[in-house]
């Protein structure tokens, strides 16, 4: 308790002098497009994989953030120990914007998937900035999402929100 108490103080001291920025993501599946995945079946319980995968995503109509920047790719890399498609996801995404500007993230996830395996599932997730280029030199926050999945029809639909600031 106490750790997280003084995590908040250095936390909220340090944003003190920052201005925080939140950034909402909508991406439609014809924006998002699996270019590599592979599944291997764990041999101990039924229905258990392991998934590597990579997505490219193409944003077609993204607003402008607090720095003025528009996202136009995403790249994303990820793995998934699934049971059924239900368990974790971890995986690390690389953010490209108009001026060439980079974010790094690093993303955690828990998939929910119906027992009608065919139908999507969804991904609740939180990311950790981890790094940034040009106008995201200095950049530190956090990320929530929610994202609707079929890796069989390569179906990827959902909405990101980012916090930050950026430290001169």
């Amino acid at each position: 308790m106490n750790y997280i108490f003084l995590f908040l103080i250095v936390f909220f001291s340090e944003v003190k002098s920052q201005e925080i920025c939140e950034s909402t993501t909508v991406t439609k599946s014809d924006e998002v497009k699996y270019t590599s995945q592979q599944s291997l079946k764990v041999n101990d319980v039924d229905g258990h994989s392991i998934r590597i995968f990579k997505t490219e995503t193409t944003h077609k109509n993204s607003k402008k953030n607090c720095e003025g920047r528009i996202l136009i790719k995403t790249d994303f890399w990820g793995i998934s120990d699934y049971i059924n498609k239900n368990g974790n996801v971890t995986g690390y995404s690389i953010a490209t914007f108009d001026d060439g500007s980079l974010i790094f993230s690093k993303f955690k996830g828990t998939s929910h998937t119906p027992k009608d395996q065919s139908k999507n599932g969804v991904v609740v997730s939180t990311s950790k900035i981890t790094g940034g280029t040009g106008t995201y030199k200095g950049i530190s926050g956090f990320g929530k999402g929610k994202t609707e999945f079929n890796p069989e029809t390569g179906y990827s639909s959902g909405t990101n929100t980012f916090f930050y600031s950026i430290k001169n």
